[in-house]
């Protein structure tokens, strides 16, 4: 068959994917156990769910439920931390632990015949903590001095001051690391009640992923968390969020003398993962903001050149999480950047919809290759504590490609005029306010408000 090289070959259609199925089965002691079989290699990957997150930091000790995850491998039952390190290693696991707004993960991935064992120290890691006073002392005081280094990173002073602005003292309010003044006021005892309140096997799903059956995953996860017990008694849960301070404009620079650059977060309080219009805004977002070749990138970065990159995104949450734009500028451009954003969301929303061209794009985008994320049992685990904190269906990553491609134009101009808020937007500056105040009042934003990080 002769092969006509100058022409790039056709492109077919996507193939089929179907998500391996899942099977779930709840213990005596109400824990969760989801599973999947994977047998193409010799591995089980692990992921212990616990939702809740920072957003269930009580009220004064924002950054509790962060220390407490980073002390669990520094001691557990009978062994220290140095002790349960080694333990891991000559498992050939490492403990991979992350504390976000919504949910608590560890995960680990193993050769299957180290399943057991590495369960078993989880479950230990979980159940049984040390919380060792001299252990807390120095975590803590890890966590102040990288707390004193993020104020001086201009991203990091956006992103804190961007949740303060929009969610001022509610759950969603503070960043998972917590704040200086509140970390250095944390005693080990807070730590202690945190772990009670949040590590409760009735709140928590295991996620297994590998070479072996359902019946074996769940022998497993059954001899290992079978003496997992709850300590205590669950205490009021935070108050739901309201969202009245997102519904006005506003500006907060945070001066930073002589900056070089200027690092811009620009957004309002969108909707929750729940929402029925998750597949049309993900489609309106990728063409908008979400990949290289989005509206506003191709505008700063390949128009105007004001910077490397900019991205827009919304964070799907349990609550309404926020939809922002985030970029870092020239210091001298801040306030045409400022613009070209507000006119690009305005436009996007009321002058110039997305093409029928933008929207195929940005589809094939979310399509193609999207099997790809579920290659590994680590990826499969992963994916499913998605579905297991946002209570999602057992076929969703089945239904995605096919949900994405039935979004039409007219699903697109209705959450973009539902969802966008324009009007609304809450718009955060980390620069060197004295160059950048004159071309700020020109582009009509009011005066900066002024405001104190905790």
């Amino acid at each position: 068959m002769r092969v006509d090289r100058s022409r790039l070959p056709e492109v077919g259609s996507d193939p089929p994917f179907t998500f391996p199925s899942v099977r779930k089965v709840v213990l005596p002691s109400g824990l969760s156990v989801w599973s999947v079989e994977h047998r193409k290699i010799p591995v089980v990957s692990c992921l212990l769910l616990l939702p809740g997150g920072s957003a269930g930091d009580p009220g004064g000790q924002a950054g509790v439920t962060s220390l407490t995850a980073a002390l669990l491998d520094e001691g557990c039952g009978e062994h220290s931390g140095l002790e349960l390190y080694r333990l891991l290693g000559r498992l050939g696991t490492q403990l991979n632990v992350r504390v976000g707004m919504d949910a608590t993960t560890l995960r680990l991935t193993m050769l299957r015949r180290f399943a057991d064992k590495v369960l078993t120290l989880l479950a230990e890691l979980v159940g049984v903590p040390r919380f060792e006073l001299e252990a807390f002392e120095r975590l803590r005081k890890l966590r102040l001095d990288r707390l004193a280094q993020l104020r001086e990173v201009p991203s990091a002073i956006a992103d804190r001051a961007f949740a303060h602005v929009l969610y001022r003292d509610q759950p969603y309010g503070h960043l998972p690391f917590g704040t200086e003044s509140a970390v250095r006021g944390l005693t080990r005892d807070e730590i202690v009640a945190r772990h009670a309140h949040a590590y409760r096997p009735s709140q928590a799903v295991v996620i297994l992923a590998g070479d072996a059956t359902h019946a074996e995953f769940e022998q497993m996860a059954g001899e290992a968390f079978g003496d997992w017990k709850a300590v205590g008694t669950v205490g009021p849960q935070p108050e739901c969020m309201h969202h009245g301070e997102s519904k006005r404009a506003s500006l907060v620079v945070m001066d930073r003398s002589q900056a070089a650059q200027s690092e811009l977060r620009i957004g309002h309080v969108a909707v929750a993962r729940n929402t029925p219009d998750y597949f049309p805004l993900l489609v309106m977002n990728t063409a908008l903001g979400g990949q290289f070749t989005s509206r506003i990138n191709l505008n700063l970065r390949e128009g105007k050149g004001y910077t490397y990159g900019a991205r827009s995104a919304f964070e799907f949450r349990r609550e309404p999480g926020p939809f922002s734009v985030q970029t870092s500028v020239h210091t001298d451009v801040t306030a045409d950047a400022i613009r070209e954003v507000l006119e690009e969301l305005r436009a996007v929303r009321d002058g110039r919809p997305l093409t029928d061209s933008e929207i195929a794009h940005a589809k094939r985008t979310l399509t193609r290759g999207y099997p790809r994320g579920f290659e590994t049992t680590d990826q499969v685990v992963h994916g499913l504590a998605q579905l297991a904190l946002h209570d999602l269906p057992d076929d969703h990553f089945t239904r995605f490609s096919p949900s994405v491609t039935a979004v039409q134009s007219e699903d697109i101009v209705r959450v973009t005029q539902m969802h966008l808020d324009p009007l609304h937007l809450s718009t955060v500056v980390v620069g060197d306010l004295t160059v950048i105040k004159d071309g700020l009042h020109d582009i009509g934003l009011d005066a900066p408000e002024k405001i104190v990080l905790p």
